[in-house]
C-alpha cells in the first residue's frame, strides 16, 4: 500500500502514523508532495485514520477489508487510499489565506 499527499513543507520529513504506531516515512519534494510505502504491523479490518506529520498534520481514512479466494491464498487487503489528504491540504492553503 502507498500512501500519497500533498500540502508540506518543502523537504519535510513526513511520518505516517496509524492506530499509535509508525507506520512510513518520506521526505516532501519541492513542491511539498509525498509517496511513501505503508507497512502495517497488523491491523483489523474496518475504518482506520492515517496521519501524516510534516509540521503540518493530514488525515486520511483507510478501509480495510479482509477476504479470502477459493484458491487458497491468504486474505487480500483491499484498501480505498488517502483522499482525504489532499483535500485537507487544499482546505489549509485555503484558509491560510484567510488568516493575512
Amino acid at each position: 500500500m502507498t500512501a500519497s499527499g500533498t500540502g508540506c513543507p518543502k523537504g519535510a520529513s513526513v511520518t505516517l502514523k496509524s492506530l499509535g504506531q509508525d507506520v512510513g516515512r518520506a521526505t516532501a519534494n519541492d513542491n511539498g508532495d509525498f509517496t511513501a510505502p505503508v507497512k502495517f504491523a497488523n491491523i483489523e479490518p474496518g475504518r482506520h485514520k492515517v496521519r501524516a506529520e510534516c509540521g503540518i498534520t493530514l488525515v486520511g481514512n483507510v478501509d480495510v477489508t479482509l477476504s479470502s479466494s477459493s484458491g487458497g491464498t491468504s486474505s487480500t487487503l483491499v484498501v480505498l487510499l488517502f483522499f482525504l489528504l489532499i483535500g485537507a491540504a487544499m482546505l489549509r492553503r485555503q484558509f491560510a489565506g484567510l488568516r493575512r
